[in-house]
């Protein structure tokens, strides 16, 4: 799994079907998705889910409001569905 921080014209690109995590920053402007595909252009690249998940928790403004992050595990198991895709 390739974990990345894309901008939103970016996640309108990709093919949703290999997406299998995503959340959108608190503006609305970028996404963290978790994806079997490799993205070229991104803001940003995580090495593995570990590294991924801290940095919510270092940079939860972009992230949460609530001053947590995500944790590893809901990264894994969380499942994104196009259809509730707001």
């Amino acid at each position: 799994m390739n974990y990345y921080i894309v901008t939103e014209e970016i996640f309108d690109t990709l093919t949703k079907e290999n997406i299998s995590f995503m959340h959108k920053s608190i503006d609305k402007t970028k996404r963290l998705i978790a994806t079997i595909d490799t993205v070229n252009d991104r803001v940003r690249k995580f090495n593995n889910i570990i590294s991924c998940s801290n940095y919510t928790f270092t940079n939860h403004s972009d992230c949460v409001d609530d001053g947590s992050g995500i944790e590893s595990w809901a990264l894994e198991d969380s499942e994104y569905i196009l259809e509730i895709d707001d």
